[in-house]
């Protein structure tokens, strides 16, 4: 063996090029994940099943203060659409004016006509109106107000400038909560407050253990939507086991932008204080990770870090360091010991013990992540009941939008002449003050538009249905056609109002999941996301959901659809006389993974541990390879061609760490080599 003289002293950088920074580094991100799992999961269930069930019920609050202020808004587009028509056809007399405002707003309890400036009024019909609630009389525009004391039930005021004319027009509506879903708990309700907490209307019964929850809440409700959980076990007791109250609230608004009106909607329910959760222990699966993480530090550390380092010291010391097991090790000190390599023994290469080391933690990221994302959580039936009222509301608002767009043309009809030509303003002011239609044209009795405003119509031309009424005029093409149509006094022409499907979609859009909008075909009209019109729906759980609710006996529950479990709702629009020979219904359908429930906090929280094991298995993996394996690999193959005799190729070091230092040595020997040699 050829004398060896130790190198001079090696220069390396610090953290992070040495070749225990990465299992430092990993090892600790590993403890952090172990330390999470330890800490997080078992509060999740605990603490928090009531939180997470209130906000469960969000979008349905939510939903229902949208329909409420919908209905509110309604009365103000009725309105402001009978005082534009006003100047076509203007009436005599006060009183005329006023029994006609009233028949263009079914829903007023009373009408009073006043003279700008005054409060006496010109003409009145129905209940008494509290016109004293404006005390600036000076209309000029629609102006909403709600109205509400201590010893009457709230109303809300619509006031609006008769054009032509020097009078104000005001109706009085009662205020409703558009829908009111299953109520099978005696501690569950649907309120209608005041900001101070009174309660102005109300569906169900609240526990009295939710009296300050609704107080509580119905103040917060000014600063925005949210949900409010009272003290554990506060709430009463509901089959043998104990309760803790929550509320759920959302302010209505109108207008735009959008303002409070001072009315606020408050779902009142409680929850059970603990729910079981479906996910396995969380401490197994702790105590698993500690166990792989340990074995793959331990790996690492005596099957590649400690061979490593022993390389070095003896390149740096001139003291042979004996055999290694690491193949590329053993080569490299065969080269500078300038000794055979020893063949006799199972050499492992890094990239294997690297690779076994990464694969531990990663299989263990499959496991948990395969394991959770095939468990079905458990879904309450009050989560069940609320989407049967998601369901519900959407129905009530897409019924509420379908009647008015006829009712408008209907109060339309009434208020215009013979003169085809004098309609056209009449008829793009009725489109811009109804969204609802994309075009609203009269035709002959053939279907020929004689007057159109609004966009091009998509209705084929054909005599137009008799009598009045909503309709659907295609089962196939590009676009659904659905329109209101009404004949005119004439009995020649015909009004017609053709519906924008984009404007039903966004009454869709406010439930949670994939809702959609069926004829009684099962061929989609309208839906909440990117669909093709008139797709069927084809899975059979759907269809009989749908079938139920079209026979009046609809029955939410869960459903198993392609592997994957959804909660499904339908309600009929059935329920007015214009809407029932539509046949339509709302099919919502949500998957169970999206509920905000307890065990999908479990669920999802598992997911991210398996992704971050995942993830920080392959950045060990990653760095390692890169960093250190590959640039060993190459020495190796260096190592390799100096012991066959190459004494002109230069061994450059990659990195300075301590694999750069073991080539600095190998190189070192090589010019010694060549010097003797020389």
């Amino acid at each position: 063996m050829p004398e060896r003289t130790p190198a001079e002293t090696s220069v390396e950088n610090a953290f992070p090029d040495g070749v225990r920074a990465p299992l430092a580094v990993v090892a600790t991100a590993f403890a952090l994940l172990i330390g999470c799992c330890l800490v997080v999961t078992p509060t999740i269930n605990a603490a928090n099943s009531a939180h997470i069930l209130a906000q469960s019920q969000q979008r349905l609050v939510d939903d229902l203060a949208h329909a409420t202020a919908d209905s509110l808004g309604e009365v103000a587009v009725e309105l402001s659409t009978a005082a534009k028509l006003y100047s076509i056809n203007p009436d005599r007399t006060p009183a005329d004016a006023v029994t006609a405002f009233a028949g263009s707003c079914p829903q007023a309890r009373g009408v009073v006509l006043m003279a700008q400036g005054t409060s006496k009024p010109l003409a009145r019909l129905g209940e008494p109106v509290p016109v004293e609630s404006f005390p600036d009389r000076g209309i000029d525009r629609i102006t909403v107000r709600v109205v509400h004391d201590q010893t009457g039930p709230a109303v809300v005021l619509t006031a609006a400038p008769v054009p032509g004319t020097d009078w104000i027009v005001v109706v009085s509506t009662g205020i409703q909560v558009p829908v009111s879903p299953t109520i099978r708990e005696s501690a569950h309700a649907i309120l209608l407050t005041t900001p101070d907490g009174r309660v102005v209307q109300s569906h169900g019964r609240p526990d009295p253990s939710t009296r300050e929850l609704i107080t509580s809440g119905s103040a917060a409700a000014a600063d925005g939507a949210g949900v409010a959980v009272g003290d554990e076990g506060s709430g009463p007791v509901v089959n043998n086991a104990r309760t803790t109250p929550l509320t759920v609230y959302a302010p209505v608004k109108t207008g735009t932008p959008a303002s409070p009106v001072g009315l606020n909607v408050l779902l009142v329910a409680v929850a059970p204080v603990a729910t079981d959760s479906q996910i396995p222990v969380p401490i197994d699966w702790t105590i698993t990770l500690a166990a792989v993480v340990a074995a793959a530090m331990a790996l690492i550390g005596f099957g590649f870090i400690r061979p490593i380092r022993r390389l070095r010291t003896s390149a740096l010391t001139g003291v042979p360091s004996g055999r290694h097991r690491l193949r590329e090790a053993e080569r490299i000190a065969a080269a500078l010991e300038g000794r055979p390599r020893d063949a006799r023994r199972l050499r492992v290469p890094a990239w294997a013990v690297v690779l076994v080391a990464a694969m531990l933690p990663l299989g263990w990221a499959a496991t948990v992540g395969i394991a959770a994302g095939q468990t079905t959580p458990t879904v309450p039936d009050v989560v069940v009941q609320g989407q049967r009222a998601l369901a519900d509301t959407a129905a009530q608002a897409l019924r509420q939008q379908l009647s008015a767009s006829l009712t408008t043309l209907q109060t339309f009809t009434t208020r215009v002449g013979k003169d085809m030509s004098s309609l056209r303003p009449a008829l793009a002011d009725l489109v811009a003050q109804n969204p609802r239609y994309r075009s609203v044209y009269v035709t002959d009795a053939a279907g020929a538009i004689q007057v159109s405003a609004g966009r091009t119509a998509l209705r084929t031309e054909e005599p137009p249905p008799g009598g009045s009424g909503l309709h659907q005029q295609n089962t196939a093409g590009r676009v659904p056609v659905l329109f209101a149509s009404n004949p005119l006094p004439d009995g020649t022409h015909t009004l017609v109002g053709e519906l924008d499907v984009a404007k039903l979609s966004s009454v869709l859009r406010r439930t949670a999941g994939s809702a959609r909008l069926v004829d009684s075909g099962m061929r989609t009209l309208a839906a909440a996301d990117g669909y093709r019109a008139f797709d069927v729906v084809d899975e059979e759980p759907l269809r009989q959901n749908v079938t139920d609710a079209l026979a009046g006996s609809a029955r939410p529950g869960t459903v198993e659809i392609g592997g994957q479990w959804y909660v499904v709702a339908s309600a009929s629009l059935a329920g007015t006389s214009k809407t029932d020979p539509l046949r339509w219904t709302v099919l919502l359908r949500q998957p169970v993974t999206e509920l905000p429930l307890p065990d999908n906090s479990v669920r999802n929280f598992w997911l991210f541990a398996a992704m971050a094991g995942g993830a920080f298995a392959l950045a060990l993996f990653g760095w390692y390879h890169w960093c250190f394996v590959g640039p060993l690999r190459r020495l190796a193959a260096a190592a390799d061609l100096l012991a066959g005799g190459d004494l002109r190729t230069v061994i450059y070091p990659e990195r300075l760490n301590e694999i750069g230092t073991v080539a600095q040595c190998l190189d070192a020997c090589r010019r010694r080599r060549a010097a003797s040699v020389d």
